[in-house]
């Protein structure tokens, strides 16, 4: 049993740890993105 509960705990880290991951690569994809587009509308 406790070699069960250690693995289903380390399952539900790797999944927040994935979530964490693909949050943080969509804030960076949006701030890019608006970055890029300010550069665009100053150089205009």
């Amino acid at each position: 049993m406790a070699k069960k509960e250690g693995k289903e705990l380390a399952t539900v880290k790797v999944y927040l740890n994935t979530g964490i991951i693909a949050g943080l690569v969509g804030v960076g994809f949006v701030a890019s993105t608006l970055i890029f587009g300010v550069l665009i509308l100053v150089l205009k």
